[in-house]
């Protein structure tokens, strides 16, 4: 059983994980990109972006969210893995899917989590949109099993703890919904973090699946993800899956889960050796595939001696790696207006998003890449990509300063220096 610790900054900890400015949310919802938006299977001409379902059952559960996007005509393309944030796979991520499948790839939008009446696929993309004052707040825990557990073991006080730890709108409500998601996404992303080798087996399924699939070269694939999306990455790395290049944007740079404590603590995490030996997968680790971080120097879920331990974890495997740490960026600097988590930044999300491209050309430089006006945030691409002529010239290069693996010894000097 979850414990319900509430820490004195769990206002500031919802802000940072569901966005800045709660107030704005309802009015300012995830919108599909025009560009982004799919044709019907049967209605589809060469050409056409095609979206598909693309469920998986894993340990007797049908996961059944995923969704597999590719463009109509084109020879196999190698498959790229989205791994979504904290709250799950959303639209936002199956249009990413979208937007790699426009670039000359295929995207396979992957779907961790399961289902439960307290958390849905719909509380998902929702942080807003269910004010509800003191009592209210008490009726709708209990009767939605808010935190999982019996509802009859809730108590006044305990529920007074959350309710007055939350933001509050002019009335002094705390909109239920933003509280849903937030506990939700974090009992399940805690799930997944508790259960390293099932978490593992599971995306080895994904790509087991989408290397059957015609749109796919097989055996070639990359993977990219948010937050917890990023975690994804680094442990396809550490299993040794079958992938050329994975790209992570504001993710944690190691993958322990928070204490049973504190479980919706993000700065209480279990301790490196307690994790290797109660909690940790055994590693086998895929040495030839390339790693590019792209990280926010002010992102508060990715400490300074976690950035240390990543690159020395990485230099004793003589792991190909890259770390892009951008000014004063945030936690969530990659995800568009109206997605959980959100703090968009677009210069960052433009120079982040060119280097992943820039990551993926380099590895497969055989597939051509397309431009694509923008990605599933919005953000403006296509007057700013590199003009053809140029780009062997700049593949493997990102828009902003980065530590390069091949000058290990230097990037941890440096790193001690700093921080």
């Amino acid at each position: 059983r979850l414990l319900t610790f509430v820490p004195p900054h769990f206002s500031a900890a919802v802000s940072a994980m569901c966005g800045g400015d709660q107030s704005s949310l309802a009015s300012d919802q995830y919108v599909t990109p025009k560009n982004l938006k799919p044709v019907p299977k049967d209605q589809a001409k060469p050409g056409d972006l095609i979206v598909e379902e693309f469920p998986i059952t894993f340990g007797g559960y049908c996961y059944k969210f995923g969704r597999i996007a590719y463009v109509k005509g084109r020879d196999p393309r190698p498959v790229i893995l989205v791994h979504h944030n904290y709250c799950g796979l959303k639209q936002f991520d199956v249009d990413q899917a979208c937007f790699i499948a426009r670039a000359g790839y295929v995207g396979v939008a992957v779907d961790l989590y399961q289902e439960t009446p307290s958390f849905t696929c719909y509380d998902r993309a929702r942080v807003s949109g269910r004010p509800v004052d003191r009592d209210g707040f008490h009726a709708c825990a209990k009767a939605e099993n808010l935190l999982q557990r019996n509802p009859s073991e809730y108590s006044p006080q305990e529920l007074d703890l959350f309710f007055n730890a939350m933001p509050k709108d002019a009335q002094g409500r705390v909109d239920f919904q933003l509280v849903r998601n937030f506990l939700g996404g974090f009992i399940q992303m805690r799930r997944v973090l508790c259960d390293p080798a099932g978490w593992r087996d599971m995306m080895k399924a994904y790509l087991e699946k989408a290397f059957q699939h015609p749109a796919v070269k097989k055996g070639l694939a990359g993977a990219f993800g948010y937050c917890l999306g990023g975690q994804s990455c680094l442990e396809h790395v550490r299993a040794g899956h079958p992938v050329q290049a994975v790209c992570t944007f504001h993710g944690l740079l190691h993958s322990r889960p928070t204490t049973e404590a504190e479980p919706f603590n993000s700065a209480k995490r279990v301790p490196k050796d307690e994790y290797d030996a109660k909690i940790a997968a055994p590693n086998n680790y895929n040495t030839e595939c390339r790693v590019l971080i792209e990280n926010g120097d002010l992102d508060q879920e990715v400490p300074k001696d976690t950035i240390v331990d990543f690159a020395q974890e990485m230099d004793a495997q003589k792991i190909d790696w890259r770390f892009s740490n951008h000014a004063r960026g945030p936690h969530g600097f990659a995800l568009g207006k109206g997605v959980p988590g959100c703090e968009y930044t677009e210069h960052i999300d433009r120079r982040s998003t060119i280097s992943m491209l820039n990551l993926f050309a380099e590895t497969w430089p055989e597939y051509e890449q397309y431009p694509v006006q923008c990605n599933a945030s919005g953000t403006d691409l296509a007057a700013r990509l590199p003009p053809k002529r140029y780009r062997q010239q700049l593949l493997g290069t990102t828009a902003c300063a980065f530590i390069a693996g091949a000058a290990s010894v230097a990037a941890l000097s440096l790193l001690r220096s700093r921080f």
